[in-house]
């Protein structure tokens, strides 16, 4: 096995929510990042109960698991079950806890990814207002624009304010529960703030004394005659919208209101000419009538003449439309929240249907999507280029809006895609869909005039792996994770496998991934989605990229450790022919704890199995995870990642794999155990040792 460890600085990035690339101040959860158990098996119920069951012999108290409250289930392809569930005190939700299952068509559960709150205790009440809160929340993330706020209404937790011209839609304050570091829960609030203008979409957590302890950013930057790609490789060409009946789009693509030429409404998108930046529709052309917009681009004349404006937006509503069927017979549906006005009663939260503004006013060279809660419009706003002469549009450039509304794929699908990783990872999963949905490995070649494109390399032949990620650009990184999957592309067809199998392994794979993830997570989901027997074309992409087996990313506050590996588990060398690898039992389990310096502690697992050379998977608490194989004795050792001292008390160390299957142990060894810091800040290994024996994990 090749490995190679760095410490890389993060870049400057904003704190985030559930699953953050970065830890919160004030959250103080199970894990700083959701840990994910695969091949369970767990009795009782459907497979709702099947969860609560799960957790509880996982040692969650009564209190916990009845404060799950179960927020969306959905099928995917197969008949799978997948589950989200949030956590709710006294009321109110959680701030950053989750539980995210699936299971199969029969309610046997698959993977549970969990993260919650260690316990209820007493509340504190918020010392401040939803107004002081949404000054909190404005002053934090907009140099100007209004720091109060005027109480419109009120109901339940949620208080909404009124709008301003400032505000894309009003302003809300949500009372919200915050855990803090020493396991007391406190009363906060969920600030919600999106922008008229630059479409920032924001979502603020101001705990009681008024302090921002965290911010997430969700803005990433009938017959048609349209460029299915864009000018550079195809042909404008009348293609005809789907007609009512179908599954993907049962009203077909366009309304039943007045239409224009340059204002054009269906279920799934709403695109229309903003010139002028003011997040509303210019004043329309012509009105049709028909339901033929087939108007032919002048592409040697401006982009902004009246012919050409009709053209953006016929071709930016045909685009939106096509990708919402793509990715719905990917997996992409109602119930998996996608971007619907009307939901047929499938599931999910309708009236979001995408926002689309063409030619708008508010930038040049560029693009952006917003993405809020299922039930609320996302923004997609594309921009025109000046990089050419004359100038492109990149209402024409399908890379782009493919690009732009992955955005919203990967949020509503797997979520808290910000930060250093997350955010590169949505990057990349955006690129993932605009290369290989046109077959073509540059992205935005033609609105940029570059053959490159406006990536750094093109993906053919991408020369970077894991260990060039950098934690200071998430376009640059999500470049490794596009080049990923551009290599498995061409590794699925080399098997005889297509695109759209490929891309239902990709999508369906993201409800396996829990919010937030790393890029071992998203690989890890794709396993979890696909069969076996495409498991190892999956193996040697991420592996090419140094994300083979024993490869590990772990987030701390200010930087991120990234250890590769080039290598493939050995059912994938030896052709299938090969021998499983020996069943292996834990047979022993201790964690001492010793100083690292003069402010951190770390802690340190020895392990034993029955068997020599097994390879073993753990976790640890924050959410690192990893593996060891074990020596001739059966015995390897492990270290934590770096702890605060007197702000993580204690460390968990959890054996979820044995040889690839769920971990199971002998003489009544337990496979987790708990280690305090050092007692006084002292240690030398040993403080506060736990052994992995019954009754003696917390």
């Amino acid at each position: 096995m090749t490995r190679k460890t760095s410490w890389l600085a993060a870049g400057a990035s904003l704190l985030v929510l559930a699953g953050a690339a970065q830890a919160q101040d004030d959250l103080t959860l199970t894990e700083t990042k959701a840990s994910t158990e695969r091949g369970i098996a767990a009795a009782g119920g459907d497979a709702p109960g099947r969860v609560k069951n799960y957790l509880r012999g996982q040692g969650l108290t009564e209190d916990a698991i009845g404060s799950l409250e179960l927020k969306r289930e959905w099928k995917g392809r197969g008949g799978r079950i997948h589950m989200s569930f949030e956590q709710v005190v006294d009321g109110k939700r959680v701030i950053g806890s989750l539980v995210k299952a699936s299971a199969d068509a029969e309610g046997r559960l698959l993977t549970v990814s969990k993260r919650l709150a260690r316990g209820k205790s007493e509340l504190a009440k918020a010392n401040i207002s939803a107004e002081e809160a949404l000054a909190a929340a404005m002053a934090e993330n907009f140099a100007s624009g209004p720091r109060g706020g005027v109480i419109a209404g009120r109901e339940g937790n949620l208080v909404t304010f009124e709008s301003e011209a400032f505000f894309h839609q009003a302003p809300t304050a949500e009372e919200v529960v915050i855990a803090t570091r020493s396991g007391k829960m406190a009363h906060g609030w969920l600030v919600t703030t999106w922008s008229e203008a630059g479409n920032q979409l924001f979502e603020t957590v101001v705990n009681a004394k008024g302090k921002v302890v965290s911010v997430e950013s969700r803005t990433a930057e009938d017959s048609y005659n349209v460029f299915a790609i864009h000018p550079g490789v195809s042909n404008q060409a009348v293609v005809q919208g789907p007609a009512a009946g179908g599954t993907l789009s049962p009203d077909g693509w366009l309304g039943s209101g007045a239409q224009y030429a340059t204002l054009i409404s269906g279920n799934n998108v709403r695109a229309y000419l903003d010139t002028n930046n003011s997040n509303s529709p210019d004043t329309p052309s012509r009105q049709v009538t028909d339901g033929n917009f087939t108007t032919v681009a002048l592409l040697n004349q401006s982009a902004s003449t009246e012919i050409n404006k009709e053209v953006a937006v016929q071709n930016l509503f045909w685009l939106n439309n096509m990708i919402h069927d793509e990715l719905y017979a990917f997996g992409f549906n109602e119930g998996a929240g996608n971007f619907q006005e009307n939901n047929f009663g499938r599931g999910g939260a309708g009236s979001d249907s995408v926002e689309a503004q063409a030619q708008d006013g508010g930038g040049v060279n560029n693009a952006n999507f917003a993405t809020p809660s299922d039930g609320s419009n996302p923004r997609m706003q594309m921009y025109l280029w000046n990089t050419t002469n004359p100038g492109r549009d990149g209402d024409l450039d399908g890379d782009i809006v493919w690009h732009e509304y992955g955005h919203g794929l990967t949020w509503r699908m797997i979520g808290s895609m910000s930060g250093s990783i997350s955010g590169a990872i949505g990057e990349g999963m955006s690129d993932v869909l605009a290369i290989v949905m046109t077959d073509d490995d540059a992205v935005g070649e033609y609105a940029y005039g570059n053959n490159t494109g406006i990536r750094r390399y093109r993906y053919e032949g991408y020369p970077l792996t894991l260990g060039n990620f950098s934690g200071s650009s998430v376009h640059s990184d999500g470049e490794i994770y596009a080049a990923t999957l551009w290599d498995l592309k061409k590794r699925y067809a080399a098997a005889g496998h297509s695109r759209d199998v490929l891309m239902g392994d990709v999508v369906d794979g993201m409800n396996f991934t829990a919010p937030g993830p790393d890029y071992l997570d998203m690989r890890n989901g794709i396993l979890d989605s696909a069969p076996a027997d495409r498991d190892c074309l999956v193996w040697e992409s991420f592996a090419a990229f140094g994300m083979g087996e024993g490869a590990a990313m772990t987030a701390g506050r200010f930087s991120v450790s990234v250890t590769e590996s080039f290598a493939v588990p050995s059912s994938c060398t030896d052709g299938g022919g090969g021998e499983p690898p020996a069943p292996a039992a834990l047979t022993a389990l201790d964690l001492t704890s010793a100083t690292s310096g003069r402010k951190n502690w770390v802690a340190t697992a020895s392990l034993t199995t029955d068997t020599a050379g097994a390879t073993v998977g753990y976790s640890w608490t924050g959410g690192s995870t990893g593996s060891c194989t074990t020596d001739g004795n059966g015995s390897c050792t492990v270290t934590s990642p770096s702890y605060r001292l007197g702000s993580v008390t204690s460390a968990t160390f959890t054996v979820q794999t044995i040889n690839g299957a769920a971990a199971t142990s002998s003489n009544g060894t337990a496979l987790s155990a708990t280690v305090n810091e050092p007692a006084g800040g002292g240690g030398g290994g040993g403080g506060g040792g736990g052994k992995g024996k019954p009754n003696k994990n917390r």
